[in-house]
């Protein structure tokens, strides 16, 4: 059996875990083909909302890349850093 283009590949996706930057791009091309969000949702084995948010994703920032989260804040101020080095 083929594969259609976009779907997962292994069983071992996690629910909500993040889209492919081709599955993305499916998404898009459906949506401009003028597809319902719940086939396309069903299509790419996503949630509703998974293809809302790559939809507008699209609109703010025109990339289906991943965008740079924030991460954790630093653990020493600049202060901090350059006493360690002092001490160092």
């Amino acid at each position: 059996m083929q594969r259609s283009f976009g779907t997962v590949i292994s069983g071992n996706r996690r629910p909500g875990g993040e889209l492919s930057d081709a599955q993305r791009a499916g998404i898009l091309s459906s949506v401009e083909a003028g597809e319902k969000k719940t086939e396309i949702a069903s299509k790419y084995h996503c949630s509703r909302r998974a293809v809302y948010n790559t939809i507008q994703r699209w609109n703010d920032h025109q990339t289906v890349n991943s965008l740079p989260r924030s991460g954790a804040p630093e653990k020493l101020t600049r202060y901090q850093k350059r006493l360690v080095l002092c001490i160092v």
